[in-house]
């Protein structure tokens, strides 16, 4: 014992003890003197003294401490052994021979190995010659993958002597699974120091690997063509190769330049037929430092949906409709009014996709709009909605039936479309090119073209609504950009550029010279074409129709590119009337005319009568609203490329439908066809699943008979069945799930009810095929499982719910979970990150960082004696109620000593002697 001490917390406590002793003192030494000295009271006030100083003593905090020599330090060398050390294994190995030589033999000292899991390579002893050696010949642990808090959990368990232990890590600290952040509170609530060392992973001279490999798509779908997104890092520049798998089937391999850094590489994709893929892409290139990390795998589950609801208005009105739908789709046809439609949730999950044929909302059964819109929109399911007439109703003469305003307003049916059924005047965005060559400029302003092109404009603003969007452009040697496309709700600013262009007319600072439409004409299409704010798109152009000689060509295929994107066209042919070359002019607006898709009708020439140029252009933009049924003849123009508009659907040759119904396309949906200014097929995402509508009838006759017989319409309607299917299988089950984990560690969390005779079986196939299953009889509610993924590729995973007997008594649920390498062979993890976490390690444990370098440190840390504290509380306590009890017996009760006892004894035996003798 060394170092002996008396210690006090709150040491001024003890000042009562002065007046403690003096008022006992006091009141003892004014008693009489024949009281003051009777055994009672020199017992009592000794007790009473021996109470205040032992209570004053509790108050003050005593503590008795004293140091005594360890000669039990026991220090366990935790190893990290993975694959990420063997580089610098050498000198790690020469740090852990110095220290085992530098040992005392009053030190016992272990070493544990660790990587994914521990293997305790070298028992505590405080025998250290063969120390060294037996750590070299001890097997290894999984050395793919670094757990750093499961290490530290097992080496503390190793321990014998808790109050002399310690730890001294070794590793690169490049965690690949477990936090060892979380687990080193406890380890400082024990009082188990960690002093960490610190090899930083060795840098590779060259490196590349692939980061990820995903699709570009949400959801993929059989034979629609994606590209998949690979991701690479490297740290150098240079040619490599990338070859993908599909399912071990090796494709075409990619050539591509490393640029020494991330990078992402588009691979495209397309898949033949549905169910598992599993996608690999091995990156190959001279000089890569890792191997592991070259390879990466990625699953995609296309499920294979067939089942499709037909629920018709009419009798056998779908029977057209379900003619053109392939074979290979489990097509079932229903009446609205049927006794065996789906009433519950249950029920209509049997089907991947429900399909509403001429049914208007008040059609429906009572509560099955709330039923689809679950269906829909909380499981997923997809719904593709037909437009129809009524019953008796004929080419010649038709009402509708389905999607007419009255009935589907405010209705949940119309919430679930992508499309509403509304009167509206479609948004208009135009834009005006007017001529500004010489040939427009003439020789006094008022008089000209130009000036009357100027006005036109301004007229053309009381013809739009403010909906609408205008933009001003000129034309001559060059196009100029006067207004962007604008609001008309800015009228002031529409006004204000037309009156700068007017003034630089009057100044001569006008762009002038030849006349180029191409130029503009590409302009335009582009400031329309790529807005999706405005449904009709037109451009007006003044001019006096003379373009430059080496730009027909030119401005006939823009006017072409700009028909694709549906917008139409006018010209004003400002004086062309008393041109002597009319004939030609005319014969080349016509053929402008003919190139952007549009009637001849749309070219006006005028003369010298400038003044009537506002109202030709006022009138052209004048725009019918949208009827409810629109009986003409059209060609459906595809608006948006997917996978609707895929397998041979194209623009060219799209057969001719006979009418559509005027619908009006929601924010947030897709218009993928359009009838003449209104989305003739729309769909969007509605929750989780997905709703479509083609505004049109197709019960065959002049509205369809064409485009139900034809291969592309045949094509285009299986396309957009398939695209509504849901994303993920619609089954009825109770049983919920959800896969987490962190690199080796799976975690399966499982939420269902279970009644006492059920149970959960979990079924987990490795891509090797073996199989592991997990019974777990009492989950109730909520159960969570842990297991490992170690093997790079696909894992099954299937959960039942069983009876006493083994039968399933729901739907079973298979997850899939792919393992594409191990994070420990991350090139590029974040070092930073590792050296700071074994700095938090050491500090949170009140342990040390011992550089690498040195050794000999580790044992100059190592406890040599023990602090040990005793506090007398409870001892003084009980010592405080004796001696309370010992001083109410001291005065309550007569006693005397006992060596008294004994004299009174022998006096009274001399008494009754005495009395025998005189007998």
């Amino acid at each position: 014992m060394t170092n002996f001490s008396v210690n006090f917390t709150n040491a001024w406590w003890l000042l009562l003890l002065i007046p403690a002793f003096g008022l006992t003192l006091f009141s003892y030494f004014r008693l009489n003197k024949r009281y003051r000295f009777t055994r009672n009271r020199i017992v009592s006030i000794v007790l009473h003294l021996v109470i205040m100083v032992l209570s004053i003593a509790l108050l003050a905090g005593l503590t008795f401490d004293y140091y005594r020599p360890n000669s039990e330090t026991e220090v366990i060398l935790l190893v990290d052994s993975t694959d990420t050390m063997q580089d610098d294994k050498r000198k790690t190995d020469e740090f852990i021979k110095d220290v085992v030589n530098g040992c005392d033999s009053k030190y016992k000292i272990g070493i544990v190995k660790f990587g994914y899991d521990q293997v305790y390579a070298v028992e505590l002893t405080n025998k250290t010659d063969r120390v060294y050696s037996t750590y070299q010949t001890s097997d290894n642990p999984d050395t793919s993958a670094t757990d750093v808090a499961s290490a530290l959990v097992y080496a503390e368990s190793l321990f014998e002597n808790r109050s002399a232990a310690r730890i001294v890590l070794i590793s690169d600290a490049l965690e690949t699974d477990g936090k060892a952040n979380e687990i080193i509170k406890s380890f400082s609530a024990k009082g188990i120091a960690v002093d960490t060392v610190y090899f930083p992973e060795a840098e590779a001279k060259q490196e590349v690997q692939i980061v990820s490999a995903i699709p570009s798509v949400s959801k993929v779908e059989v034979g629609t063509q994606f590209n998949m997104n690979v991701t690479l890092n490297s740290s150098f520049a240079g040619a490599a190769t990338i070859t993908p798998y599909d399912n071990n089937e090796p494709g075409k391999p990619v050539d591509i330049t490393l640029n020494g850094g991330p990078q992402t590489v588009n691979i495209p994709y397309s898949f033949p037929w549905g169910g598992m893929h599993v996608v690999s892409f091995k990156v190959e290139c001279d000089g890569d430092g890792i191997e592991q990390n070259n390879t990466y795998c990625n699953h995609i589950y296309i499920e294979t949906f067939s089942e499709v609801l037909v629920i018709e208005s009419i009798q056998d009105e779908s029977v057209p409709f379900v003619s053109m739908l392939s074979e290979e789709l489990n097509v079932k046809v229903m009446n609205i009014a049927d006794a065996s439609l789906p009433k519950t949730l249950d029920e209509l999950r049997e089907y991947d996709e429900v399909v509403l044929l001429n049914v208007a909302d008040s059609d429906l059964p009572k509560g099955f709009d709330k039923l689809l819109k679950d269906y829909v929109y909380t499981i997923g399911g997809g719904l593709f909605t037909i437009c129809g007439n009524e019953k008796d109703s004929t080419d010649d003469d038709f009402t509708a039936h389905a999607y007419t305003r009255t009935d589907m307003y405010g209705t949940v049916y119309q919430e679930m479309l992508p499309v509403e059924i509304v009167e509206y005047t479609p948004p208009v965005g135009v834009v005006i090119i007017i001529d500004t060559s010489g040939s427009m400029l003439g020789s006094v302003y008022e008089k000209t073209n130009l000036y009357g092109a100027i006005e036109g404009s301004k007229a053309c603003l009381d013809a739009l609504t403010d909906r609408d969007y205008v933009g001003i452009m000129t034309l001559a040697d060059e196009y100029t950009q006067e207004l962007d496309m604008t609001p008309r709700t800015q009228r002031q600013t529409i006004l204000d550029s037309l009156e700068k262009l007017e003034d630089s007319a009057r100044k001569g600072t006008i762009n002038s010279g030849g006349t180029l439409f191409s130029p503009a004409l590409e302009r335009a299409g582009r400031a329309l074409g790529a807005s999706s704010k405005f449904e009709k798109k037109h451009i007006i152009i003044v001019s006096d129709g003379e373009p430059s000689s080496n730009d027909e060509a030119d401005y006939l295929y823009w006017a072409k590119e700009n028909a694709k994107l549906g917008i139409t066209m006018s010209i004003i042919g400002a004086g062309v009337e008393t041109s002597p070359r009319k004939p030609e002019i005319t014969m080349n607006m016509n053929e402008l005319l003919v190139a952007a898709g549009c009637d001849t009708k749309n070219f006006h020439p005028i003369g010298d009568n400038v003044d009537d140029i506002p109202q030709i252009m006022r009138k052209d933009l004048e725009t019918p609203e949208i009827k409810s049924i629109n009986y003409e003849d059209f060609v459906p123009k595809i608006t948006a490329y997917n996978s609707v508009t895929t397998n041979k659907v194209t623009q060219e040759g799209m057969p001719t439908l006979g009418g559509y119904y005027g619908v009006k396309l929601k924010e947030d949906a897709t218009e993928v066809l359009r009838g003449t200014y209104s989305p003739l097929y729309a769909h969007w995402e509605y929750g989780k699943g997905r709703v479509g509508t083609f505004a049109c009838n197709l019960n065959g006759g002049k509205w369809s008979g064409e485009f139900i017989e034809s291969e592309m319409g045949k094509q285009l309607m299986n396309n957009i069945v398939k695209y509504l299917f849901p994303k993920e299988n619609v089954r009825a089950t109770d049983i919920g799930y959800n896969l987490s984990g962190d690199n080796y560690t799976t975690t399966l969390s499982i939420i269902t009810n279970l009644k006492d005779d059920e149970s959960i079986k979990v079924t987990v196939k490795d891509p090797e095929s073996a199989e592991q299953v997990y019974d777990l009889n009492n989950a109730t509610g909520y159960s969570r499982l842990n297991f490992a993924t170690k093997l790079q590729g696909l894992y099954t995973i299937t959960i039942q719910k069983l009876d006493k007997d083994g039968n399933e008594v729901t739907n079973p649920i298979t997850a899939y979970k792919t393992l594409a390498y191990s994070k420990e062979y991350d090139a590029f993890s974040d070092k930073k990150a590792a050296k700071e976490l074994m700095e938090n390690i050491a500090i949170a444990t009140k342990g040390f960082v011992v550089d690498n370098d040195d050794p000999e440190a580790v044992f100059e840390n190592a406890v040599e004696y023990i602090h040990i504290v005793i506090d007398p509380r409870i001892v003084f306590a009980i010592i405080i109620i004796v001696c309370f009890l010992l001083d109410i017996a001291a005065r309550k009760f007569k006693w005397k000593w006992p060596h008294e006892i004994i004299k009174d004894r022998k006096r009274a035996m001399e008494k009754r002697g005495a009395k025998g003798g005189i007998r």
